[in-house]
């Protein structure tokens, strides 16, 4: 009888500690992602970074099992999408599409509510997009020589369209007046329709367009090309030079979508999420419709991503400082 109590005793202890350590032992997290991923963009629909979001999100949901649900969350020049994706748990199941805008507003504005290269974590860069500079055709103007002569020649009194301060368009510009040597004008309209609108009109002699929007503009004698913002010509139009061919050697302006989240992601999530990225743009279908639209297709990992956010800020900064820009 005393032995069976004492190896009730013994069973007794070792089951307590069995649940101790189960208790005490770390629960391991499921594999990821084991619920619905939101992908915010900060803007309303019909814009560039919502078609990005809408054709990525689709082939993100078929490769990883999971729901990647496109939420628009516009307001304040995309600060409240941004910050709420900023304010979300790094746990990779709340990431927003960004772009130009991030990079430019670190310099230009200083009410915005978070730093770009501190409180997120890249993900991946997605497309860049360079603009076209574009004229009136009632512009005798057909070089970017000719527009440079022209605005020395009257100061002040040629003047460029742009669809929202600190926009691509905005810093081509302004970057244009500094490298250029010349005094134009900015008018800022309230979207990039309504500055194209101004330049087809004549309202306006000169703007800085998407080649994907222009183009029907320019094939119909609407418009009349100069060169492209980018490094290298657009597909759309490979007989425009790009400004550095034409007369600025150096200029490079790009609008550009990425992936970012929440800062202290972890690294293993960050990854997954790039590749996952990487291997939707790669595929043909989604390649031949963004190249279509004029995008230039990157994708690459997380440090690929952060390096570009850095080198985004100092160019935009010196531009900013440069032509003394200011936010409004």
């Amino acid at each position: 009888m005393l032995n069976n109590i004492r190896s009730l005793k013994r069973l007794g202890a070792l089951a307590l500690v069995a649940f101790t350590c189960a208790a005490t032992a770390p629960v391991h997290a499921q594999p990821y992602p084991s619920r619905p991923i939101r992908l915010i963009v900060p803007f309303g629909p019909g814009g560039g970074n919502d078609l990005l979001a809408r054709i990525t999100a689709l082939k993100l949901t078929e490769s990883m099992g999971q729901p990647v649900v496109v939420e628009n969350r516009p307001g304040a020049s995309g600060v409240i999408g941004t910050q709420a994706v900023q304010r979300a748990t790094p746990d990779g199941y709340t990431i927003v599409i960004g772009g130009t805008p991030l990079t430019v507003n670190q310099t230009l504005r200083k009410d915005i509510p978070y730093d770009v290269l501190k409180d997120f974590t890249p993900i991946s860069l997605l497309v860049l997009q360079p603009n076209v500079l574009v004229v009136n055709p009632k512009v005798e103007a057909t070089t970017l020589k000719d527009l440079l002569a022209m605005a020395k020649a009257q100061p002040g009194k040629l003047n460029y369209a742009t669809g929202s301060n600190g926009s691509a368009p905005h810093l081509s510009g302004e970057l244009m007046k500094v490298m250029g040597g010349v005094d134009i004008v900015q008018v800022p309209y309230n979207g990039a329709a309504p500055a194209m609108n101004a330049v087809l009109s004549g309202e306006v002699t000169i703007a800085f367009d998407q080649p994907a929007t222009s183009l029907p503009h320019i094939q119909a004698g609407k418009l009349r090309p100069i060169a492209v913002t980018g490094a290298a010509r657009s597909p759309q139009l490979p007989n425009v030079p790009t400004m550095a061919e034409a007369g600025l050697p150096g200029f490079e302006v790009n609008s550009w979508f990425g992936i970012l989240g929440p800062a202290n992601m972890p690294k293993d999530i960050a990854a997954r999420l790039s590749s996952e990225f990487a291997k939707a743009l790669n595929s043909p279908d989604v390649r031949d419709r963004l190249t279509q639209q004029g995008f230039t297709v990157v994708g690459g990992t997380s440090d690929e991503m952060g390096a570009f956010l850095k080198a985004d800020v100092a160019s935009f900064k010196r531009i900013i400082e440069a032509s003394k820009m200011k936010a409004e």
